[in-house]
């Protein structure tokens, strides 16, 4: 109640069918996001209004550009470094937030006793019908954990959690007795959330605050252009007029439009009217005094003279929300929002 332009807002930039297929987790069934929506750039935008930018309202361009140059890039840096491979080389590596996450969520669960109950636990392709996996941030469940021996150290530093089945796939789980886990065929891809295969080589770890330097990119060879990549324009161009009025219409945009050549034609037959009784006026006295004490066409005349005050004058909106309570600026926001000028 009261928020249509904040709900406007949230659908064109997020719940629209387009955008909703960036960012939500379940437009893929069949899939399991590892980042949760949009909570890493969230995060860091709460970081920095909160921490940097916390004694300051607006500020300059060129002030904001310093201070993440010189206060969040470093940090940024230095939280980097330490996940190169050659970072304090002797010592144990150290675990990402996700990886202790997912190791302490591993030891409490092999820790809660087991029920008379028995389910189905597949280990290889790592499922459970218990219907507790489903609500664990990591895919787990008492039953699949205590079903493995206590995996090694580096488990937890080499594991990835896959999208797809089986979400755990690690030579260090094996059964209890100490049996490997029979391999399972699948299909390696980075997309499912395979890690991506490296050359063992690695570049020698930078001090912190020296930047290391960049490769002269490689040229590439002449192209020549080919006979059959050559398309007139003119097939150009029907080719991509299919695809630009599809995407200028759609059932909401068709429906609102049918609605406002109605009410158009609507408006035009109520003027007509009004015309035809002002030309006689002293025959139309008693209708005339109804329209006028009815005040017909007040909304009209009000949408007119804001939108010419918004386009014409050049004065804008005082603020981008109508201030609440305010009759007028709400009206004013509402008459001028979204309205197209054309050029």
């Amino acid at each position: 109640r009261g928020l249509r332009e904040v709900w406007g807002y949230m659908w064109t930039a997020w719940y629209c069918p387009e955008k909703y297929k960036l960012w939500a987790r379940s437009t893929q069934p069949d899939r399991i996001g590892h980042w949760r929506t949009t909570m890493a750039v969230e995060n860091f935008w709460r970081n920095l209004k909160h921490d940097t930018l916390r004694n300051l309202l607006r500020p300059r361009l060129d002030q904001l550009v310093f201070l993440i140059a010189t206060e969040i890039l470093p940090s940024f840096t230095a939280k980097m470094q330490i996940f190169d491979p050659n970072y304090r080389s002797g010592r144990a590596p150290e675990l990402t937030p996700f990886q202790a996450a997912l190791k302490r969520n591993w030891k409490k669960l092999s820790m809660n006793a087991l029920g008379a109950r028995n389910y189905s636990t597949n280990v290889q392709r790592w499922i459970c019908d218990c219907g507790q996996q489903k609500y664990n941030a990591y895919l787990l469940c008492k039953h699949l954990v205590q079903a493995v021996a206590p995996p090694p150290p580096n488990f937890f530093t080499e594991v990835v959690r896959r999208r797809v089945i089986p979400f755990y796939n690690h030579p260090s789980l094996k059964f209890k007795d100490g049996s490997t886990l029979p391999k399972l065929d699948f299909t390696c891809s980075v997309s499912n959330g395979d890690p991506i295969k490296t050359s063992t080589t690695s570049t020698p770890a930078s001090p912190r605050g020296v930047k290391r330097k960049r490769r002269a990119p490689k040229p590439l060879p002449p192209i020549e252009p080919c006979a059959e990549d050559m398309v007139e324009e003119d097939a150009v161009d029907a080719l991509l007029l299919p695809v630009v009025t599809s995407r200028s219409s759609s059932p909401e945009i068709d429906g609102n439009t049918e609605w406002l050549k109605q009410r158009i034609t609507d408006i035009k037959a109520g003027v007509a009217m009004m015309e035809q009784q002002a030309e006689n006026p002293r025959a139309a006295k008693m209708w005339v005094r109804s329209m006028k004490r009815a005040n017909i066409g007040k909304d009209i005349t009000e949408m007119a003279r804001d939108v010419r005050h918004f386009t014409e004058t050049g004065h804008k909106r005082p603020t981008t929300w109508a201030k609440q309570g305010n009759k007028a600026s709400e009206r004013y926001t509402r008459n001028t929002m979204g309205y197209y000028e054309a050029k």
